[in-house]
């Protein structure tokens, strides 16, 4: 039994047609006539129809009396802890993901004359992150060869490349081509913008020179070195 039903038969049961109960409660028949046929899940009239025909209330459900349900709160949204393997809880693992510590990869390097190198496209293996690379983004390691930057850097040193370090006057850099299909790069302490080209000096033999932002876009700090 509904409580469709128990409007049905309580009306029934006293003797009232739809039509006086319908104007005794304020409403047109029609609307009875749908309550009873079970056509409707709630109506406003329902507190009316209970008093009128002296009905128990709380024989009626909440949502028939045309009452707006209280609003369901989501559950909350699951914790790192309740989603997460534990290996993954730790901060340092994602650290490790992201590339900002552990250890960085390193890259072999071979003359290419003219004072350029030709970078390995792939890691020969990986070099212990140093201090000033800690929480650093991409950073990589160089294994230098040629001696145009003697004494500053001799073939076999390491460096350590920052690319996410603003480049200031006075500071040595790997300056790559955007030209060549190989990787080539050059080692160069950059000195100023000179509009279009990079103004930087050499140390063997020492001269200062222009490279042509057109084919050396690219500049990397370079922010510390390993002696060989």
């Amino acid at each position: 039994m509904t409580w469709h039903d128990l409007i049905r038969e309580a009306r029934e049961a006293r003797g009232i047609s739809q039509a006086k109960l319908a104007k005794a409660v304020g409403v047109s028949q029609a609307i009875i006539g749908k309550i009873e046929l079970k056509q409707v899940d709630t109506t406003k009239a329902l507190d009316a129809l209970i008093d009128y025909l002296g009905l128990d209330r709380t024989q009626f459900p909440p949502e028939a009396f045309g009452q707006i349900a209280p609003p369901r709160h989501p559950r909350p949204a699951p914790t790192l802890e309740e989603v997460a393997p534990e290996f993954a809880r730790d901060p340092a693992y994602w650290a490790m993901a992201a590339g900002l510590i552990g250890d960085i990869p390193l890259y072999a390097a071979a003359e290419g004359g003219s004072g350029t190198i030709l970078i390995e496209r792939d890691a020969i293996g990986q070099e212990k992150r140093p201090h000033e690379l800690q929480g650093v983004k991409n950073g990589y390691a160089i294994l230098i060869v040629g001696e145009s930057m003697v004494p500053e850097f001799e073939p076999g040193d390491t460096l350590f490349i920052n690319p996410r370090m603003p480049v200031l006057p006075n500071t040595s850099c790997v300056f790559y081509s955007s030209r060549n299909e190989e990787p080539t790069a050059t080692v160069k302490r950059y000195l100023s913008d000179r509009g279009d080209t990079w103004r930087v000096r050499q140390h063997n033999p020492g001269k200062d020179l222009d490279l042509d932002k057109a084919d050396w876009s690219t500049r990397h700090r370079i922010v510390s070195k390993k002696l060989r």
